[in-house]
C-alpha cells in the first residue's frame, strides 16, 4: 500500500485459475482469448470454443459454441469479442480457414465468412463493431462489413502502397528489392529498416498478429519474417513497415505479439526473438500522409527467455503498462515508458499462448496456455475508467476481489 500521498503502483493478483478438464484430459492446449467485461471467452485445439463467467474471484463455465458442423474436428486459432453493444459478436478463426460469428450472450451462431485468401489465422473488430479485418499465410488483408453479408469488402495486398513512399533509386522495385533482401539478411537497414515494396524481401509474409488503434485511425500486422506494417484505416493505405525481429545470426523472427497503446500512439510487438519493440506508429501514418521517408529507430527491450507469444496494453489510461506471456512458461508485467520489469508470474506450468485485459479499465487480465490452464488476475490498484465502460460495468459485472488463500 502507498504511504505519504504517494500514487499507488498498478499491481495485479493470481486470483484462481481453472483447468478446463476436457482439454487436459486430451492432451489438448488453449490457444486464445478474449475477454468481455464479465466474460472471458477461450479457444483451442478442440471444435470446441468456451465462455467463462467472471465474477468475484472465481471462474466457472457458463456455456460453450459448438464449431463442429460445417467444420469437422477442427480447432481454432483465434477469438476476438467486439465492443459492447446490443448484440456483442465474438468471431472465432477456424483452423480450417473459415470464420465464425457468434452473438456472445445468447451463444446463438450468427453467420460465417468465406474468405477466398487461404486460411485466417488472426481477426479484429474495427471499431463499432460492424466491421472486422483478418489476415494469415497470404499476407494479404480481408476488410469485411458485417452488415453486407458473407463476402470480404476488400483485399488488400502486402504492401502495395509502400512504393509511393520511395524516392530516387527506391522508384526502381528492382533496385529496392536487391537492397531489402540484403537489409533482410542483416536484420534490415537504417532509415525505416526496411520499408519494402510489394516484391521484396518479407513483403508477402505471412500475418501472424493484428492490432487495431482504440481511435480506429490504425491497423498494426506483425509478420512472420519478423516485419512490423502500419496502415492508416481511413485510406487503407501501408504507411511503414519495418524489420524489428530477429535473431543471432540476422534470422529473422516472427512476430506474435502486437497492441496499441491506450493513446493510439505508439504500437508494441514481441516477436521469436524474444524481445519487445515499442514504435511511435502515429508519426509513420503523419510521415507518411506528409510523404516523408524519415522514420525513428524503435525501442527495443529483452523480454524473456523464450517466445513473446502475446502482449497485451491495460485500457487504463492512467497506467503505462503492458503483460507479456512466453513460450517459457512466465507472464510479466512491464512499464512499457521504461521498458522496467514490474512483476514476473508463474502461474503456468507450462508455455503461455495469450493474454487479455478486461475491456474497463482493466480491473483483471487472463492467460492461457499449453497446461489447458485459465489464469484469472485482478487490479489491487485504484482503476480508472471511462464514462461508457464504468456504465456497462454497473449493469454486467460484480467488483472483482481476492479470495484469501486462493492465489
Amino acid at each position: 500500500m502507498a504511504t505519504g500521498g504517494a500514487p499507488e503502483g498498478p499491481r495485479w493478483e493470481p486470483a484462481t485459475k481453472v483447468a478446463d478438464e476436457e482439454l487436459k484430459a486430451s492432451g489438448a492446449a488453449l490457444r486464445s482469448l478474449s475477454c468481455a467485461s464479465d466474460l472471458i471467452v477461450t479457444s483451442s485445439s478442440r471444435p470446441v470454443v468456451k465462455v467463462w463467467q467472471v465474477a468475484e474471484a472465481s471462474l466457472s463455465e457458463a456455456r460453450k459454441l459448438s464449431i463442429l458442423e460445417g467444420h469437422g474436428a477442427v480447432g481454432s486459432s483465434c477469438v476476438e469479442v467486439s465492443g459492447p453493444g446490443d448484440r456483442q459478436l465474438v468471431a472465432v478463426c477456424y483452423d480450417d480457414g473459415g470464420i465464425g460469428l457468434w452473438d456472445l450472450r445468447s451463444a446463438g451462431r450468427v453467420g460465417e465468412l468465406g474468405a477466398s485468401i487461404p486460411q485466417a489465422l488472426k481477426a479484429k473488430f474495427l471499431p463499432g463493431g460492424q466491421r472486422l479485418v483478418s489476415g494469415g499465410p497470404s499476407g494479404s488483408l480481408c476488410f469485411w462489413d458485417l452488415r453486407k453479408g458473407d463476402r470480404p469488402e476488400r483485399e488488400v495486398g502486402a504492401l502495395r502502397s509502400s512504393l509511393s513512399m520511395m524516392k530516387g533509386e527506391d522508384r526502381d522495385p528492382a533496385v529496392k528489392r536487391r537492397r531489402t533482401e540484403t537489409k533482410a539478411q542483416h536484420g534490415g537497414g537504417s532509415e525505416g529498416r526496411g520499408a519494402l515494396g510489394i516484391d521484396g524481401g518479407h513483403a508477402a509474409s505471412p500475418i501472424f498478429s493484428l492490432a487495431v488503434s482504440a481511435d480506429g485511425s490504425m491497423l498494426g500486422c506483425g509478420r512472420g519474417s519478423g516485419a512490423v506494417s502500419v496502415m492508416s484505416l481511413a485510406s487503407q493505405e501501408w504507411a511503414r513497415d519495418v524489420s524489428a525481429h530477429w535473431n543471432s545470426g540476422a534470422k529473422l523472427a516472427s512476430v506474435r505479439a502486437l497492441a496499441f497503446d491506450v493513446d493510439s500512439r505508439s504500437l508494441l510487438s514481441g516477436g521469436d526473438d524474444n524481445h519487445v519493440c515499442l514504435f511511435d506508429a502515429a508519426a509513420w501514418v503523419r510521415r507518411r500522409s506528409h510523404n516523408e521517408n524519415r522514420t525513428a529507430q524503435p525501442e527495443r527491450f529483452s523480454a524473456h527467455k523464450g517466445w513473446v507469444t502475446s502482449l497485451s496494453v491495460c485500457p487504463d489510461p492512467a497506467r503505462r503498462v503492458c503483460v507479456t506471456t512466453s513460450w517459457d512458461r512466465t507472464v510479466k508485467l512491464w512499464d512499457f515508458s521504461t521498458h522496467a520489469l514490474l512483476h514476473t508470474y508463474k502461474d503456468h506450468t507450462e508455455s503461455v499462448f495469450d493474454s487479455a485485459f478486461s475491456p474497463d479499465g482493466g480491473r483483471f487480465f487472463a492467460t492461457v496456455g499449453v497446461d489447458a490452464q485459465l489464469v484469472l488476475y485482478v487490479a489491487k490498484h485504484e482503476v480508472s475508467r471511462n464514462g461508457a465502460a464504468a456504465k456497462d460495468e454497473k449493469n454486467a459485472f460484480a467488483q472483482v476481489k481476492v479470495k484469501d488463500g486462493e492465489a
